[in-house]
This record gives C-alpha cells, sequence and structure tokens, in this order.
C-alpha cells in the first residue's frame, strides 16, 4: 500500500487556484504516492467540475472525515490505516490552523510533513500556530514547511550567491580587475517592499490580468471576507510576499536580528462597483518603518564592519494589494547613488535582478515561471527523501515566516482591534494613490514599469 499524500484544497478553480501552480509537484509525487483531494468541491454538482482543477487524484473526499470514514468501512477495523507521509493545505488561510489540529488528533503525525500555503495564518492565529500548536506538533515529529514564493527567489539567491552574475550586472564595461561584491555597497538607505497584482490598466499582452477582467475570480475566492481570508484583504495576502522577501533579504545579508518596527501604517479600499468586499477588508495596504540591526561589532562580517554607517538604520516603505498601477514584486534597495530592483517574478514576469547607477542600467532575468512556485519544489521534496538540492530546509522557512507573519500581523493590529473599528480608519478610494511615493521612487517605479512591460512583449 502506497503511502498517501493528502492535498487540502485539492480542487480549486484552473484559473484562479494556488493548487494549479502544484501540478508539477503532484506528478512528481504521484509515482510514489497515493495523491488523495480533500476539497467541498467533490460535492458539488456534476455542472460545476469544468470549473475544478481537473487532477488524476487517486480519491477525492469533501472532507477529511469523510476519508477517514471510507477507510474505516473499506478495512477491517483492527487494520493500520494507510501512512500519511505529507499534507498540503492549499486552502483559505482562514482553515489553514483547523486543518493541522483535526489532522493531528486523528492521526499520528511523526514525520508527517505539513506543507502550508501563505499566508500560513489568520491574523489572529498568527500566535496560537507558531507558538503553541507547532512546537507541540513538532515535539510530536512533525515536520513544517511553508510556503511563500519570494523566499525561494532565484533573483534573491543570486545576489549574494552567484559571484560570476553579479559582476556582470554590476562591473562597468566587463572589466576584469573589479571584482564587485553587493556587500560593497553597504546597507541601503532605503528599502521600498512592494507586492501588487492586478493592476487596474496594462499593455495589452497583459489585459486579461487587469483588476476589471479578474473581479469575478477575486471574488470567487473571498479575499475581502475577512472570515474567509484571515481577517483581512488584498493587503494581506498580497503583503506577507513583500514582507517575506525583506526578511528573508535581512537573513541573506546577515540580518537576521535586524529589528524591523513600523512607525505609520495606513489602508485604502477601492469602491468598485462589482467588487465584493466585508467590513474591514482593504484593497490597498501602505506603511513606513525603521530597520535597526546591531553595531557592526556583532557582526562576523568584515564587509560591514567597513561601513559604519550600516550599523544604525535604514528607512523602510511597504505597498501591498491589487489594484493599483502597477504588478510586481519585488525589494528596491535604494543606495546612495545605486538603486537595486530585487524581483521576486510573477505569474507573467521572471524574476530579475535591475541595477541604476551613474553607469546606466542593467538587467539580469531567470528562466522561472510559474511566479516561482518550481522554486519550492525541491525543498519539499528533500523533506520527503528524494536526493535533491533544497534552498531552504522546514525549519528555514518556519523561522522565516514566523518572523514575517508575526510583522504582519503586528502591522494589521495598528489599523484597530476589530473589524468595525479597521473599517474606521480604511480609506475608501475610487482609484488607489501611492500617497508614500518620494519623487526617486517615482522615478524607479516609472522605470522598472516600461522595464517590465518590455520582458512581457519581447519574442
Amino acid at each position: 500500500m502506497k503511502d498517501v499524500v493528502l492535498v487540502f484544497g485539492g480542487l480549486g478553480h484552473p484559473k484562479s487556484s494556488v493548487v494549479t501552480l502544484y501540478q508539477d509537484l503532484l506528478q512528481a509525487l504521484s509515482n510514489q504516492y497515493a495523491l488523495i483531494a480533500i476539497d467541498p468541491a467533490v460535492s458539488a454538482p456534476a455542472v460545476l467540475e469544468s470549473s475544478q482543477f481537473n487532477f488524476p487524484y487517486d480519491a477525492r473526499y469533501s472532507t477529511f472525515e469523510h476519508y477517514l470514514a471510507h477507510y474505516s468501512e473499506q478495512h477491517d477495523l483492527t487494520a493500520t490505516p494507510a501512512h500519511i507521509a505529507a499534507a498540503l493545505i492549499l486552502t483559505p488561510v482562514g482553515s489553514h490552523l483547523s486543518i493541522i489540529k483535526q489532522l493531528s488528533a486523528s492521526v499520528n503525525v511523526d514525520q508527517l510533513l505539513f506543507v502550508v500555503e501563505k499566508p500560513s495564518f489568520s491574523l489572529s492565529e498568527v500566535d496560537e500556530g507558531f507558538n503553541n500548536v507547532l512546537p507541540e506538533l513538532k515535539r510530536q515529529g512533525a515536520r513544517f514547511y511553508f510556503i511563500d514564493t519570494a523566499l525561494v527567489s532565484p533573483s534573491l539567491q543570486a545576489l549574494f550567491t552567484c559571484q560570476s552574475f553579479i559582476q556582470e550586472l554590476f562591473t562597468p564595461n566587463n572589466s576584469a580587475d573589479h571584482v564587485f561584491s553587493i556587500s560593497q555597497l553597504g546597507m541601503p538607505e532605503k528599502i521600498v517592499a512592494i507586492a501588487c497584482d492586478n493592476p487596474v490598466d496594462s499593455i495589452e499582452a497583459l489585459q486579461q490580468y487587469r483588476f476589471d477582467h479578474r473581479i469575478e475570480l477575486l471574488n470567487a475566492r473571498q479575499l475581502l471576507h475577512p472570515s474567509k481570508s484571515g481577517g483581512a484583504g488584498f493587503g494581506f495576502d498580497m503583503g506577507i510576499h513583500a514582507i517575506a522577501g525583506l526578511v528573508r533579504y535581512l537573513q541573506l545579508a546577515g540580518m537576521s536580528d535586524a529589528e524591523v518596527i513600523f512607525d505609520y501604517v495606513t489602508a485604502e479600499a477601492m469602491t468598485h462597483p462589482k467588487l465584493e468586499r466585508s467590513l474591514g477588508a482593504e484593497t490597498h495596504l501602505y506603511a513606513t518603518g525603521t530597520i535597526t540591526w546591531p553595531h557592526p561589532l556583532h557582526i562576523d562580517k568584515p564587509c560591514l564592519k567597513s561601513h559604519p554607517h550600516s550599523a544604525q538604520c535604514c528607512r523602510l516603505s511597504l505597498e501591498a494589494g491589487k489594484g493599483g498601477d502597477i504588478w510586481d514584486r519585488r525589494l528596491e534597495l535604494h543606495f546612495k547613488d545605486t538603486v537595486v530592483a530585487i524581483g521576486f517574478g510573477t505569474l507573467a514576469h521572471p524574476p530579475y535582478l535591475w541595477r541604476k547607477d551613474n553607469n546606466g542600467t542593467a538587467l539580469r532575468t531567470f528562466d522561472v515561471r510559474g511566479a516561482g512556485y518550481a522554486m519550492h519544489f525541491n525543498d519539499i521534496l528533500f523533506a520527503l527523501g528524494v536526493d535533491c538540492s533544497p534552498i531552504l530546509t522546514c525549519e528555514d522557512s518556519e523561522t522565516l515566516m514566523s518572523k514575517s507573519m508575526n510583522l504582519l500581523s503586528a502591522l494589521f493590529d495598528s489599523l484597530g482591534d476589530t473589524l468595525s473599528e479597521k473599517e474606521r480608519n480604511i480609506s475608501k478610494k475610487e482609484q488607489h494613490s501611492t500617497p508614500l511615493l518620494t519623487p526617486t521612487q517615482r522615478v524607479i517605479r516609472n522605470m522598472l514599469a516600461q522595464v517590465l512591460d518590455e520582458l512581457v512583449e519581447q519574442p
């Protein structure tokens, strides 16, 4: 009998559900495991089957209880159930923690791998999930791997690990006698973290992703209904990309112990007549803050010790949501005379590194599709015993996402304790205004918008 991999949310809509981005992983797993979809859509009328992800699962059940009940009916009561090797939790975030609790209360979780889609937990469950439930289940042998494509973006990896790549991007005229390292720039004066999808306007090649053309699918996902979407709206769903990318950058830069404090937070809600939105759900989130790190004497990195200013702090700006003026997920590192943009990739754009300085601009892209989900798959396969090279261990992913989710939770706490209070603090807008941009940021924003459009339009 094959070991089992449960796929919670395995029958999502093929045009909007995240499960479609896991197809290559599911194909790889199907060679060794019995794949079982757990999804309420199983009980939907047959006429709706065309709107489901059509993957050849070994079996489908509407609930985990039905899966257990079917097993008990088909087997001798003294038989041992098929071993569950992994559970992919790809459902709306509001159900993540309850699924983990339900599964762990019903089966032996020793060596069971939980793969948890972003955002990891509802805002109100971040503390319980990471600080109570996970430690207890890990003591029982459970393992956890947390998804966010910003954590495994090849552009971010290359910035710190691929010396030949960085030489090509930064060395003027490819001078062989000039050896460059990103650490030579010290720490940025400002970091801009952006995660925005589905702009109101776009080039013709991306018209299917324009906000007006995605409203029906966005409404179906209920991302603006806090009871289903984890306690907030688009800013929460997208904001985790921006913050996870920031936290990963700080880790790779040797600044895991940096303190990130937001000092200003504001949210907007678009008043679109076709958009279904519940109380307290934002469509865009903006914040500013400060990143402070220890004195360089406490950091075992000579390159940082040579830059005394890097022991101080840098400003931070965050923008996240849908229905704005751009489509990108990136970090902008603003140094004195240089700007480096780290693009994590979208469904239409490859991950990229872009540099602007006194020598002009340079761009390098990475051949990764599907918003970068494939970069997670080796990590998951490695955790299941496959001989491959991972980017993140389970422990790394948990550490990074725990910090990211706690930062995001604190950010939303500043908008109010209740949905009614949050609603009063959300500005209603016919269009989003990008209120925190400086003139320099607007220039960079416009330049990168042109770069991204050219990437899509090139043959």
